[in-house]
């Protein structure tokens, strides 16, 4: 009996988790403290998951939120990619709706470099802003976009997940040189939060970690692509003094009690005396 228990709960979370992965798309929405920030749709770590045909699912969605800007946080393709046509279709509808900036993640820079090419050109063709350590004033706000070679995602650690160079601030300066005051930064990976903060980012927007991929109740999420058990940043909206940052769960990638999302970013509402 007690097989035959464990079996059909086996059977029923396994089930559960086919629709979390297949039917949900979630919105999650934000308000930062980032004067005159557009209303913002990020979208992050796509992977090869697709949302109906074409992308038709995530394309109706993202322009039902009345986006100002789109943006997209790394990791829209995955490493062993090979045939970018989606891709392309998915750019182009995104592009009709708003303007889009990007930022590549780990998984576009373990891309060959006659790939990798490929990909920045269907950017370009498509219409995306493609930031790689670059800035653009959008609405009178810097958004600087934070490009990072596979070293400092891999190679380092027991397991080789964890970067051979490490990160801090300096990274940022060396790449932008001081910080702007209300800048957006789009940067792939949360866990340097402290170091968007000491640079000075006021907002960061990451991805990476899809919310830990597994979900505890009081726990969080369980796993990070660098092998770490409940990683501090793994998606909502943290801070750290001035700065705020919010991690999106990711749309692909295996999840459960995780499901795929959308967030939706603006800038909070303030009161005006009667």
């Amino acid at each position: 009996m007690k097989k035959q228990w464990i079996a059909a709960g086996a059977a029923l979370l396994g089930a559960a988790g086919a629709v979390e992965n297949t039917a949900l798309l979630c919105v999650k929405e934000y308000q930062v403290p980032v004067r005159g920030l557009p209303r913002t749709v990020q979208l992050s770590d796509l992977h090869k998951r697709r949302f109906g045909r074409h992308h038709m699912r995530l394309l109706h969605k993202t322009e039902a939120l009345e986006p100002e800007l789109i943006v997209i946080t790394g990791d829209l393709v995955s490493r062993t990619e090979t045939d970018f046509t989606e891709t392309k279709r998915l750019l182009r509808g995104l592009c009709a709706i708003a303007p889009v900036l990007a930022v590549p993640g780990n998984h576009e820079a373990d891309l060959p470099p006659s790939l990798y090419g490929e990909y920045r050109s269907i950017m370009r063709e498509s219409g995306v802003t493609y930031l790689t350590n670059q800035m653009v004033m959008i609405q009178g706000i810097p958004f600087a976009g934070l490009a990072l070679p596979s070293s400092y995602y891999r190679g380092g650690g027991l397991l080789g997940f964890t970067g051979k160079k490490a990160f801090t601030a300096d990274v940022l300066r060396a790449r932008f040189g001081a910080c702007p005051p209300n800048t957006v930064l789009l940067a792939h990976n949360p866990l340097w939060f402290s170091f968007y903060a000491e640079w000075g980012a006021a907002l960061t927007l990451s991805g990476h970690v899809h919310g830990g991929a597994v979900r505890l109740p009081l726990l969080g999420g369980v796993l990070s692509p660098e092998r770490r058990l409940f990683p501090k940043y793994d998606k909502g909206c943290f801070t750290d003094g001035d700065s705020a940052m919010v991690v999106s769960g990711g749309l692909g990638k295996l999840r459960l009690f995780n499901p795929p999302e959308i967030c939706v970013i603006s800038a909070t509402k303030t009161e005006h005396p009667s």
